[in-house]
């Protein structure tokens, strides 16, 4: 990831509730990604930052949690003081395969 914007400023684009669960959203944060084709944007809800984990912060899936996984990217989690955050793999996500939503 390279960066956040607030408006979409690439024409490869796609909301993560389309890319992930097939659904409809209007994303308020477009984080900027690279695959094979590009760069390309995912379109995220509320607001959102880039930080560093530490190592000992990851850790794999749950195995019934990972037993329900419908998508390849996701793929860990991450155990902060107060709270969980579900973790991407960016390789396996890509718009590759995906319809482009509209901003």
């Amino acid at each position: 990831m390279r960066r956040i914007d607030s408006t979409v400023t690439q024409p490869r684009h796609t909301a993560i509730e389309q890319l992930l669960l097939k659904q409809s959203s209007h994303p308020t944060r477009w984080l900027t990604l690279h695959d094979a084709q590009g760069p390309w944007q995912l379109g995220i809800t509320g607001d959102s930052e880039i930080i560093h984990l530490p190592s000992r912060e990851i850790h794999p899936l749950p195995p019934l949690l990972a037993a329900r996984v419908h998508h390849p990217a996701l793929c860990g989690i991450a155990q902060d003081e107060q709270s969980f955050t579900l973790l991407l793999n960016g390789a396996r996500l890509s718009p590759l395969h995906a319809s482009a939503c509209q901003p």
